[in-house]
């Protein structure tokens, strides 16, 4: 399957065409390549060349920045840190999100204090902080545009989604290397096959392949295209949307060659609830409901929803952290209406 090509540019205007193509493909594929998006090619190019250089360090170093110190979820992991779909990933990964000065919470506290905080940057890399906020700024302007492009393709008003963006919306990052196939014994799981949560994710590919997608029943490559960014639909959209929208299933398998990617979530207020937005008569009538898994449910309390995940990927800090929810998320939670 050729992915599209959809530019940012093209909503500049009152073009209804292009509109009309942003939410059919949306609603058939799921996917695309976003070009003409605005983030400087220069500052990506650098952002990767950081990348590197802190996959490089040696294991101690990047170990000082190891997620176990973060109750936030942030920082690094190494490979097989993290699980998806019940399986190891076969990456390590950097996870960056909004810096904000934490909470003084306790058990008490509204749950999503809790996920308030700063970052973790490796010390050997200073650069790297102020390459990663520049690109925060630039990408986030991007997101933002194409989500009222959603809007408005929904024949919503353009501002219809702000309400779910606001003072304390979370954003999360994640900067990754995937080894080569054979650096590992007995799997190629990069990632598993998941959706995404969030609103919308822009995944940024350096020059190896791997990343797939699932449409109508196959698997296809999503190979990387120089200037472009592939968006996918993540699980909130999808919820707002009463299912119109579907979040992209997705994975990414190890190849002959190692992989970098950095993969970009826009979030929620995390202390929202995800609604219901009315579509015309004629969108809604396709609206079937949210695909959630029975054991694995959505929610659409943000913080919880978010807690769900992240206990679920990184059992190690859960653990170190948050072991009051172990029992709390039983996964016996209400779904989400269909």
């Amino acid at each position: 399957m050729d992915l599209p090509k959809i530019s940012l540019q093209n909503f500049n205007t009152n073009d209804a065409q292009a509109f009309e193509i942003l939410r059919k493909v949306s609603r058939e594929i799921g996917t695309f390549y976003l070009v003409d998006h605005g983030i400087d090619l220069k500052l990506i190019k650098e952002l990767f060349k950081l990348s590197k250089e802190f996959f490089a360090l040696p294991k101690v170093q990047k170990e000082a920045i190891s997620m176990i110190h973060s109750p936030q979820f942030r920082g690094y992991s190494s490979e097989g840190g993290e699980y998806t779909d019940g399986g190891k990933d076969y990456r390590e990964q950097l996870d960056i999100g909004t810096a904000r000065k934490p909470f003084k919470w306790d058990l008490n506290s509204p749950l999503w204090q809790r996920l308030e905080g700063e970052n973790l940057f490796p010390k050997e890399l200073p650069e790297l902080k102020n390459i990663f906020e520049e690109y925060q700024r630039q990408s986030n302007k991007a997101c933002l545009k194409l989500l009222r492009a959603f809007a408005r393709a929904l024949e919503l008003p353009s501002t219809a989604f702000d309400e779910l963006y606001g003072l304390n919306s979370y954003e999360h990052y994640k900067i990754i290397h995937y080894p080569a196939a054979n650096a590992v014994k007995g799997s190629t799981q990069g990632v598993g096959a998941h959706k995404d949560g969030g609103l919308l994710t822009f995944v940024l590919q350096d020059k190896q392949s791997g990343l797939e997608g699932f449409v109508n029943g196959k698997w296809f490559e999503v190979p990387p295209l120089e200037g472009s960014v592939v968006v996918n639909i993540g699980e909130f959209l999808e919820m707002a949307t009463n299912g119109y929208l579907k979040a992209t299933i997705h994975r990414v398998s190890l190849t002959h060659k190692e992989r970098f990617s950095i993969a970009y979530f826009l979030g929620v207020q995390l202390d929202k609830e995800i609604p219901i937005f009315k579509l015309k008569d004629e969108f809604a009538k396709e609206a079937k409901g949210v695909d959630t898994d029975p054991k694995n449910p959505l929610l659409r309390n943000v913080a919880e929803n978010y807690f769900k995940r992240m206990l679920r990927s990184h059992p190690d800090v859960a653990k170190a952290h948050h072991s009051d929810l172990l029992d709390r998320f039983n996964f016996t939670k209400e779904v989400v209406n269909a």
